[in-house]
């Protein structure tokens, strides 16, 4: 038998929740649409009456945010989608908290893969988490905290904690100023996207370092970038003159 999911859509426009609907209903059996909401405070008073397990949001409600729901419940039992149009912030938050969400008009094959995560058993805690440090981010405006989605859970760090990062693959190895390493389901080129330059400072195709911890620039045998943790960090030919600027 095929464990269902109990789903809210919450949205203010119609022609949004109802593409959502059919969407769900053709491609998704799994999916129980138990309530609808068309705005931030139809949603407060739906979500004290009944308890889904997941939520399709969207960032912007006429009377409030997404994120400002989620200020309303500091600990759900429910798990988050959201949707949204093409919100710089809002995509910078969400990929600093690795949260799920999908980008407006909603693919319906996305639709149906993300929904279908969410039966994938996970730690409730950590996600609570999530979810705070993706409230702290956008109440805020201020992207100091950063989860690192790994093999074994969310990991959540400030960024200054961030010595350098080294590609692997699609995924990247995080190494943090305790010594501690971590491989991250991130591609270098996303993170360089979302760390703030500076002090992060993409000085090789596989290497990003935060210029906190350079030590030394060294010329022997080409120019590397000297860590404070002894790691030797090539930096490319054509990057140099970007890092002597940003070290001023």
């Amino acid at each position: 038998m095929i464990p269902s999911v109990r789903i809210c859509l919450i949205d203010d426009e119609s022609l949004c929740r109802d593409a959502l609907r059919i969407f769900l209903e053709t491609g998704c059996p799994e999916a129980v649409i138990i309530g609808e909401a068309g705005s931030l405070a139809r949603a407060v008073s739906m979500l004290q009456q009944i308890q889904p397990d997941l939520l399709l949001l969207d960032v912007d409600l006429g009377d409030g945010t997404g994120f400002d729901l989620l200020n309303r419940f500091p600990q759900p039992s429910f798990r988050v989608i959201f949707t949204t149009a093409h919100d710089e912030f809002a995509l910078r938050a969400f990929r600093y908290s690795a949260v799920d969400y999908l980008l407006k008009p909603v693919d319906p094959e996305e639709l149906v893969a993300a929904v279908r995560r969410v039966l994938i058993p996970g730690d409730a805690p950590a996600r609570q988490r999530q979810l705070q440090q993706l409230s702290h981010n956008a109440s805020t405006r201020t992207f100091d905290r950063i989860t690192l989605n790994t093999g074994s859970g969310l990991l959540f760090i400030q960024t200054a904690e961030i010595m350098r990062l080294e590609a692997q693959g699609n995924y990247s190895f995080v190494f943090l100023e305790n010594g501690e390493r971590h491989l991250a389901a991130q591609s270098l080129a996303t993170f360089e996207e979302m760390l703030p330059a500076p002090p992060f400072f993409r000085a090789h195709q596989s290497h990003i370092v935060n210029t906190r911890f350079v030590r030394k620039l060294a010329k022997d045998d080409g120019d590397s970038l000297w860590m404070t943790d002894k790691a030797v960090i090539p930096l490319a030919r054509r990057r140099k003159e970007a890092f002597l600027e940003m070290m001023g």
